[in-house]
């Protein structure tokens, strides 16, 4: 997390300007003296102020040099004593008052900097330097009304003042007041855009309000003014682990621990990123480091535990948290990420407990309650689940987002008649599936505005009518709150209001509609290849990180299915997959028929064709099994033994897709047993239809 934006130095003393009450000689060395002190020339102005004092032995604005001159040089006990017989020769000059709060400060004595600089406001009302310190002294001192009056008078007194509303937004984040801290910032930002300082803490605040984009771009800008200042980089990959960009995330904390190398807290945030990127054994190491520096740091032994469950080693990750928990009682995130591994061992009793402890010591903690919710949804509870779910919103790296503070969230309010914008949630899979309730708000007479992966709209305008699809470019995004808006609502925030039980789910079969003449030019194009062989889909890889390991099975462990030569197979695996099918080319003597012209990855609307133009898909859990349940296609979803919360457990069929069959994995990661179901599922078909699997006659998949 980012550190707090650390305190502003004491505005530098000063010496005061030459008095014209003086001799025309004294008058012109002290004005020199003082000249030469401002330039850096210690040793000209303290000889020029030795020449005065021979001629006023007790001269306070030279006594005051001198005093300055030996702070300078870093002589505290000379500075004090020089400064301190400045204000007895004359107490009535605030400038040594001010100096002396200065001197005492460093040396810790709070309290008597707090006088000293309230004895030079005294003297000279207006003073800004005075009340800049004593402003700095009280935040300090956690006197922060007191503290934002003082920096307020300020930004009165000097409102092109940069530091003094920098200061300002200092004392308003120890109030956690961050909207007007982030105003402060932007204000000592536009005054000198070339202080690293200023911009740092305007990220610092803008990353308060969870506002990373922003927060990111004021740390970049931070980091290039400032290319040694190790904070700045690491504040700038904190933020971009939260806009989920991990390998730029790596590569700032890779150069803030070449700058920083000794800060444990560095090292475990680079590993979270390496985490992120699935690189178990890289997190593994920046860990490793992080707990030579530090053996005793909560959060490298939480971060130590997410990397073990990546690499597999799930007893020792458990034992990484339990440290962390031991290290740090009252800290909820090493229980809600034990929750998580205990959620994924199928203990859900434990898990719910870890969570529930999670929220106990802190309410708000949003990551939790959506943890929670999730599990509440897998096992079927559907109150408790959505209603966690919905906090998925608030957590620092959010499900997905609100575009506008001003237009109200829907909560189920009756909605005919009025305006709602409807926006991305998540990966394509997730929009797919949360896209069946649209139809549900046009039917409730609802205007429904929708703005989510571009990809998708060909098939949204052929297949639901009524909507208006917007652009997620910038002018869509900065006129939203232009439009006449009555309610928005992220995609999977409709659930709570429209899907709050099994019964709520409509027993339509699929809501998106494929473009017919391209269905049947691929159908055609795959016949030519498999002859007169049902057309059967198949996809074995998705998921990052973890969800990848759990989800995902190399497509040569597929053979009992592959090897039905009754069947004609077609790849439907977005992304890279030459490899894999080159596998099984060679091992199992297979061929897989792979379309070079179909893309899911740039052109969703063909791969719907694709999809559509299969008599069955068998896939792993990823996005082509909510594709092809949304086309009404047969699917058969091969499933983890504790799968995502929408598949729910113990049961063969699902509530989103009708046209979905579930093969569960009978125990944790056997997929044989589930392989050799659905091959002997196959055989079955070829026996009973001889084999026709869908197309021209799909069975209904059996009720769970």
């Amino acid at each position: 997390m980012p550190t707090e934006s650390r305190q502003p130095g004491a505005t530098e003393a000063r010496p005061a300007r030459a008095v014209s009450s003086l001799p025309a000689p004294a008058r012109q060395l002290l004005q020199r003296a003082a000249a030469l002190y401002a330039r850096g020339n210690l040793s000209g102005a303290e000889g020029l102020c030795r020449q005065l004092l021979q001629l006023e032995s007790r001269h306070a604005d030279a006594l005051h040099i001198l005093g300055l001159v030996a702070w300078r040089r870093g002589d505290r006990q000379q500075a004090t004593d020089e400064i301190k017989e400045a204000i007895a020769s004359d107490p009535t000059r605030p400038q040594p008052h001010n100096s002396l709060g200065v001197l005492l400060k460093e040396a810790g004595d709070l309290a008597g900097a707090e006088a000293a600089f309230r004895t030079a406001i005294g003297l000279q009302a207006n003073y800004s330097e005075a009340i800049t310190n004593l402003g700095n002294i009280l935040c300090e001192a956690g006197k922060l009304a007191e503290a934002e009056a003082m920096h307020r008078r300020v930004v009165e007194l000097a409102p092109e003042y940069a530091e003094g509303h920098n200061n300002l937004a200092t004392a308003l984040a120890k109030q956690e007041r961050w909207d007007e801290a982030v105003e402060e910032c932007r204000l000592a930002v536009e005054r000198e855009p070339a202080k690293s300082e200023f911009q740092l803490n305007l990220g610092r605040a803008l990353s308060a309000l969870n506002n990373w984009r922003e927060a990111a771009a004021a740390f970049q800008r931070a980091a290039d003014l400032a290319l040694e200042n190790a904070d700045a980089h690491a504040n700038l990959g904190i933020a971009l682990y939260y806009l989920n960009e991990p390998e730029r995330a790596a590569a700032a904390h890779r150069t803030a621990t070449g700058l920083l190398p000794a800060s444990a807290r560095i090292w475990t945030n680079l590993a979270a990123a390496q985490v992120d990127l699935g690189n178990a054994d890289e997190a593994l190491n920046s860990c490793r480091t992080a707990l030579h520096l530090d053996p005793n740091s909560p959060e490298a032994h939480n971060c130590r535990g997410s990397a073990l469950v990546l690499k597999g080693s799930l007893a020792e990750a458990i034992q990484a948290y339990e440290t962390a928990i031991r290290l740090r009682p009252d800290d909820p995130r090493a229980y809600t990420n034990l929750g998580n591994l205990l959620h994924s061992q199928a203990r859900f009793e434990a898990a719910l407990a870890a969570h529930t402890k999670a929220i106990e010591m802190k309410p708000e903690h949003s990551e939790a309650q959506c943890n929670k919710g999730m599990l509440h949804l897998l096992l079927g509870e559907f109150d408790p689940g959505w209603r966690g779910y919905e906090q998925g919103l608030q957590m620092r790296r959010p499900r997905a987002r609100l575009y506008s503070h001003h237009i109200k969230p829907w909560e189920g309010a009756p909605i005919a008649g009025r305006t709602i914008l409807v926006s991305t949630e998540q990966g394509i899979g997730d929009q797919i599936m949360f896209a069946s309730m649209l139809p549900d708000l046009i039917e409730r007479g609802a205007t429904c505005m929708v703005m989510l992966d571009e990809r998708l709209y060909p098939l949204l305008r052929r297949s639901i009518g009524g909507l208006t699809l917007l652009a997620r470019d910038d002018t869509t995004l900065s006129s939203i709150e232009q439009l006449a808006i009555d309610y928005q609502a992220p995609m999977g925030s409709l659930c709570r209001w429209l899907r709050p039980n099994l019964a709520s789910f409509p027993l339509t079969r699929g809501y998106l509609k494929a473009d017919p003449a391209a269905v049947q030019q691929l159908r055609q194009r795959y016949r030519k290849r498999c002859g007169d062989r049902p057309l059967v889909g198949v996809s074995w890889r998705g998921g990052t990180g973890e969800m990848a390991r759990v989800r995902s099975v190399p497509l040569e462990i597929w053979s009992p299915i592959l090897n039905q030569s009754e069947f004609g197979f077609v790849n439907l695996q977005y992304g890279p997959s030459r490899a894999d099918l080159a596998v099984v080319r060679k091992e199992l003597g297979i061929e897989v028929l792979h379309d070079e012209q179909v893309d899911p990855l740039t052109n969703l609307d063909d791969f719907a064709a694709q999809t559509a133009a299969m008599d069955l898909v068998i896939s792993i859990d990823n996005s082509t099994v909510h594709m092809a349940g949304a086309l009404n296609v047969p699917v058969w979803a091969l499933l983890p033994a504790v799968p995502d919360w929408r598949w729910m457990l113990n049961r063969s069929d699902s509530p989103w897709y009708p046209s979905a069959r579930l093969f569960r994995q009978p125990g944790l990661g056997d997929w044989s047993s589930v392989f050799a179901a659905v091959a002997e599922e196959l055989k079955r078909e070829v026996e009973s239809a001889g084999p026709r699997v869908g197309g021209h006659a799909r069975p209904n998949p059996p009720a769970g």
